[in-house]
């Protein structure tokens, strides 16, 4: 018995999409710049001034841009398999997109 989603689900669904969407795209899009392009002339590499831990190196910078980008690309796939399947709830993956977006910021934090 498949059920009908509320109105507020399907906003928060496409809310969940879109950020988790987006979020992915940027990360993937630095690891690709950054990591295969090699374009690195305007980014403070080295750990100096007030940035995140991997900025220490181009390298370790492209893998955190990548390991976020795959996390969020997962919950984005997810996200577009719920939207078709109805399985879960889009409150659901409205939550953990906020989750993974949280993690992240708390991780630029870390020292």
């Amino acid at each position: 018995m498949k059920k009908e989603k509320t109105i507020f689900e399907k906003i928060a669904a496409g809310i969940g999409i879109l950020l988790s969407g987006f979020f992915a795209f940027m990360g993937l899009s630095e690891y690709y710049k950054i990591g295969i392009l090699k374009q690195t002339e305007f980014y403070p590499f080295g750990g100096e001034g007030p940035v995140p831990y991997y900025y220490r190196t181009a390298e370790l910078y492209s893998y955190v841009n990548l390991t976020y980008g795959i996390a969020f690309g997962t919950l984005f796939g997810l996200a577009i398999w719920n939207w078709k399947r109805n399985k879960i709830s889009g409150i659901v993956t409205l939550g953990l997109t906020i989750i993974l977006i949280l993690i992240q910021i708390f991780h630029g934090l870390a020292e």
